[in-house]
């Protein structure tokens, strides 16, 4: 399992409905994403606001992305690939 840590913004596509965030597709460099599958999601909660954490999955590869709403920016946290 080869895990990089990273600190990148993404633009990402997501649905917001009854107060939820759900990430549907997120570009990262030149290459778009295509969520198959939250894996799981978590909130971090600090003076400055909201971060959204995200473990989606791609294809092979699981990504941690998040939003953070202070910042309203979308950031690339970590790649797990085999």
């Amino acid at each position: 399992m080869n895990v990089e840590p990273l600190h990148e913004p993404i633009s990402v596509l997501a649905k917001c409905s009854a107060g939820a965030v759900e990430p549907l597709r997120f570009r990262w460099g030149a290459r778009e994403y295509r969520v198959e599958a939250i894996n799981g999601r978590w909130i971090d909660r600090d003076a400055d606001g909201l971060r959204l954490h995200y473990s989606v999955q791609c294809g092979e590869e699981t990504y941690w992305i998040h939003f953070d709403t202070h910042e309203l920016q979308w950031w690339m946290d970590k790649t797990i690939s085999n």
